[in-house]
């Protein structure tokens, strides 16, 4: 709300003058469990729905990442120049795609049956992982993570720094963390600088878009495996 209030006033400011907008990404916006609910700048502040550009696909909501069909929704002036630069373009989804999922989308009853589904696994698979996490957390492993809200991504955390491996080498950053973690445990970890964290940031993410959760107690046997093996 405080971005969209910005947003306002600097508009207000300006006058006349070229606005500013905001890109929203809501390509996950579907894919929400328990009490959380999604929001975007104009259910927040009717007055940005002439400076918000909505960008969305089916990448992720319907798990199609081969398949890269996206659209966008905005003031018009914005979305025509959208359109002019896209039309000079090298690149883009095949006709065929496009045509096909904009008949997909019309089919409210299959996209709801899809939804409910697909929500259902993503919870299970990510409440498989939340467990197993604070599971080793109680066994007293300097592990935790952060319960499922949205998206197909864990939040967890491997306060692993300084821990030696069993060859003698010591874990200094998170770099060294990931590697030993999927060295030893088969398991990928995507560390949080990459996102504009620090190299010693403890957290990483965790995704379970390729999991089954009939696989979920081996992942963890493996990783509690791999934190026995470190010493302090």
């Amino acid at each position: 709300m405080d971005i969209c209030n910005l947003v306002i006033e600097e508009n207000k400011r300006r006058g006349d003058k070229k606005p500013v907008y905001v890109l929203y990404d809501q390509v996950y916006w579907q894919l929400t469990f328990g009490d959380v609910k999604h929001y975007n700048p104009v259910s927040l502040c009717p007055e940005m729905r002439d400076y918000t550009i909505f960008v969305d696909g089916i990448s992720k909501a319907f798990a199609a990442t081969g398949v890269r069909v996206g659209w966008a929704m905005g003031n018009k002036k914005v979305i025509d120049k959208m359109k002019s630069i896209i039309g000079h373009v090298g690149a883009w989804a095949p006709k065929a795609e496009q045509v096909a999922v904009a008949k997909y989308l019309e089919n409210t009853t299959a996209v709801n049956t899809f939804m409910t589904s697909f929500r259902k696994e993503l919870i299970q698979r990510l409440d498989g992982f939340y467990k197993g996490f604070q599971q080793l957390k109680k066994d007293g492993f300097k592990v935790d993570a952060i319960v499922p809200q949205a998206a197909i991504y864990l939040t967890v955390q491997l306060d692993l720094k300084g821990m030696k491996t069993p060859d003698g080498s010591k874990l200094t950053n998170s770099e060294s963390v990931m590697q030993y973690i999927l060295n030893e445990a088969g398991v990928a970890l995507v560390p949080f600088y990459a996102f504009g964290a620090s190299t010693e940031s403890t957290w990483f993410r965790l995704s379970v878009g390729t999991a089954q959760a009939n696989g979920i107690d081996e992942v963890f046997v493996k990783l509690k495996s791999a934190l026995e093996k470190l010493k302090a």
